[in-house]
């Protein structure tokens, strides 16, 4: 598909835009852009009803859209509407799940979701995709307990990285920011769904994983994805290592 007239509005897509990560990258769209239209995709299509009272996320800006990333035709068809009236000049995708009791979804939703995510932003004429993906570094430590406990998960992102790497002729244009352990306010538990809260301090729990893997705060990881979309240069590289992204694309 042939790139959208740069005379429309620009936009953002995100993928998985009512998690952990994809809300903050929402918020960083919004402040870092005020021109900026932003659609964010999920399986609901409803945002969560945390964002009400925070004022960042209360503007005719944002959009939330329903679509299946493991039907990836539904994302197709939520599209349709958007992408003719946009020049869409990112997406970026925070599409995962941690789901000990099934090795196989996890693989299918880090890895093959976020394959579609990424052939859906070429589909539509994305100038620039960012996906985060997880950090390796520790894989062969034997007090490195993740990848043991989780493997499906590792195994779903580097199927997305490798996907990416393979692109060649979109060579700058795409990242993935293999991020640590994201650390930050968080209003759900990994693997629990969004309707169970939590109200419960983590800086304890946090201090722990750092001794483990590597970290990287919420809101560092979500400023580095936007800036990289919203820049007219193109990256280096396809993998973004974790110590790189606080100042990623300064």
């Amino acid at each position: 598909m042939p790139p959208f007239p740069k005379t429309l509005p620009p936009a953002l897509v995100v993928f998985g835009g009512t998690g952990f990560v994809g809300t903050a990258v929402l918020a960083e769209a919004l402040l870092q852009n005020k021109d900026l239209q932003i659609f964010a995709v999920s399986r609901t299509g409803v945002a969560p009803k945390w964002l009400s009272a925070e004022p960042v996320y209360q503007t005719t800006r944002l959009s939330f859209v329903s679509g299946d990333l493991l039907a990836p035709q539904t994302v197709r068809d939520a599209l349709r509407a958007v992408t003719p009236k946009y020049n869409i000049v990112g997406c970026i995708s925070c599409v995962g799940a941690i789901t000990p009791w099934s090795q196989t979804n996890m693989v299918r939703t880090c890895g093959d979701a976020n394959i579609n995510a990424y052939t859906i932003s070429r589909e539509i004429g994305a100038t620039k995709f960012a996906v985060i993906t997880r950090d390796r570094s520790n894989m062969d430590d034997w007090w490195y307990p993740f990848p043991y406990l989780i493997p499906g998960y590792y195994e779903g992102k580097r199927k997305i990285e490798e996907f990416v790497e393979r692109d060649v002729e979109n060579a700058g244009n795409a990242i993935c920011l293999r991020a640590g352990f994201v650390v930050g306010t968080r209003r759900t538990l990994p693997g629990l769904p969004t309707s169970v809260k939590i109200a419960v301090p983590l800086d304890g729990l946090y201090k722990l994983v750092d001794r483990l893997c590597p970290t990287i705060g919420v809101e560092e990881l979500a400023g580095a994805a936007v800036r990289f979309v919203l820049a007219e240069r193109k990256a280096e590289t396809v993998l973004v290592l974790n110590d790189e992204i606080p100042n990623y694309f300064e």
